[in-house]
C-alpha cells in the first residue's frame, strides 16, 4: 500500500491569492467483515445489516491529515459477499447486490 502524503494545506490563502477554498466531499463506499450467526446466507446479510448499518456508525471513520475535516458512511451499499467460515476454498461463497439478490455478474465466487 503506498502511503499517503500530506495534502497541501490552504491555510492563510486568501481567496484571490491561488484560487478559491473548497470542502470536497469525496464519497468512498468502505468494506466492512462482520461475523455472524444465521440459518443461511440471506439471514446472515439482514443480521449484518442490523449489525454493520442500523446502529449508526460501526467502525469509527479517522480522518488522518489536517486537512481531512470528517468522515463517515456514504449511505450507500453496493453490494455483498458472503463466505461461509470453514469454506476455506470460498466454494460456497456468494455475491450478493444491494437488495440481497444474488449477483448474477459473478458466477458464484469471491467479487474482484
Amino acid at each position: 500500500m503506498t502511503p499517503i502524503s500530506p495534502a497541501p494545506t490552504t491555510e492563510g490563502i486568501s481567496p484571490d491569492d491561488k484560487g478559491n477554498r473548497f470542502h470536497v466531499h469525496v464519497y468512498a463506499v468502505i468494506r466492512v467483515k462482520v461475523a455472524i450467526v444465521a440459518v443461511d446466507q440471506p439471514a446472515a446479510m439482514a443480521a449484518a445489516d442490523a449489525i454493520a448499518l442500523d446502529r449508526g456508525l460501526a467502525v469509527r471513520l479517522t480522518p488522518t491529515c489536517p486537512q481531512m475535516i470528517e468522515a463517515e458512511y456514504a449511505d450507500e451499499v453496493t453490494g455483498y459477499l458472503v463466505d461461509e467460515i470453514g469454506d476455506e476454498d470460498f466454494l460456497r461463497s456468494r455475491s450478493y447486490g444491494p437488495d440481497h439478490a444474488p449477483d448474477v455478474s459473478t458466477s458464484g465466487g469471491r467479487m474482484s
